[in-house]
């Protein structure tokens, strides 16, 4: 198997924490420099295009530069390679309305479902929150506590 120069950069500068099939440890966003992650991780899909892990990575950098189109492609291409995380990334960005133009809670809500059945625990956390939002057409606080249930034994179990 070859080893790819970029790849461990492209993993090194953006990281995401949910994702159980992370290489290095997680970046949060504030800390993330967009345009060397676009730079690297562009490098790294060019050796490896079928590498979801690093299209969310990529994604997250086209936030970071406030790029949401891309990002959005990003994220997408790597739903299409099946990467898990994926799900996830797209579920928060529909969420809170990062990068894209405006919230969409129930595709959000789609979304952490699909991403939680592929084993991303911080869905459940993504799930507690969308359902604990007041005045929100989707608060149930049943649901919020379950899901936050859930997400505490993911931790419990050593989740990250």
């Amino acid at each position: 198997m070859p080893v790819f120069a970029d790849g461990p950069t492209c993993d090194r500068l953006a990281s995401i924490i949910a994702d159980p099939e992370r290489r290095a440890p997680p970046v949060n966003y504030a800390e993330i420099d967009a345009s060397r992650v676009i730079e690297s991780c562009n490098r790294a899909i060019a050796d490896e295009p079928n590498n979801g892990r690093y299209w969310v990575q990529l994604g997250r950098g086209y936030l970071k530069r406030d790029e949401g189109l891309k990002m959005l492609d990003a994220f997408e291409t790597a739903q299409a390679l099946q990467y898990p995380v994926a799900w996830f990334a797209l579920a928060v960005s529909y969420h809170t309305g990062n990068g894209v133009a405006s919230s969409d809670r129930g595709r959000a809500e789609r979304l952490y479902l699909e991403a939680y059945q592929r084993g991303i625990g911080f869905a459940a956390l993504g799930l507690a929150r969308l359902y604990d939002e007041t005045g929100s057409e989707f608060f149930n606080a049943e649901r919020a506590a379950l899901w936050q249930t859930r997400f505490d034994a993911f931790q419990a179990r050593g989740g990250s």
